[in-house]
């Protein structure tokens, strides 16, 4: 009787060997849906605003850095939008310790082709999570949007600045 439960239960742990190993063998890298838009932003202001438009046939990439050496871990190029200015990029792996961003290539329009950069000179990029240790629920990524500028502004920006100053004097707080 002891001889036959010691084959059950060696029988029994060959049994879950075997369905751990299958579930290694099952288990996928994660893959991620990264979304974003690139607009053509013809008033140089760094923001979208309603005279900016989508870009089709735009190139962005996506690159992800380790954090503390600034070396690239993962590079995924050939981003391209439709013709409402849209990517979609399809990531692979988790990318829990890097830094990942998407980031502009190539413009479609000669006329606003410039990359714009922030005040430290660093070129625009939105900085997406791939990680599935971060409380997502799902695999889709959404990036911020990206926009190439004109080397000059169009005249009808004039207006716009004039207007968002003035919504900046309507936004003051009243005297106490």
């Amino acid at each position: 009787m002891a001889t036959k439960l010691a084959q059950v239960a060696i029988i029994l742990a060959g049994a879950l060997c075997f369905l751990s190993l299958a579930d290694v063998a099952n288990s996928e890298v994660p893959q991620f849906i990264v979304k974003g838009k690139v607009f053509c932003e013809v008033c140089r202001l760094n923001f979208i605003n309603k005279f900016s438009h989508p870009m089709p046939k735009a190139e962005v990439k996506l690159e992800c850095r380790d954090e503390g050496t600034g070396k690239v871990m993962y590079r995924l190029t050939g981003g391209q939008t439709n013709d409402n200015g849209e990517y979609t990029l399809y990531a692979e792996g988790d990318h829990g310790e890097e830094i990942c961003e998407v980031t502009l290539v190539k413009s479609s329009q000669h006329d606003c082709a410039e990359i714009p950069t922030d005040d430290s000179g660093e070129k625009q990029a939105a900085e997406i999570t791939l990680t599935v240790n971060n409380g997502f629920h799902d695999n889709i990524r959404l990036a911020n949007p990206l926009s190439f500028t004109r080397k000059k502004a169009l005249p009808k920006c004039a207006k716009l600045l004039k207007e968002l100053a003035e919504d900046k004097e309507d936004d003051e707080p009243l005297p106490k």
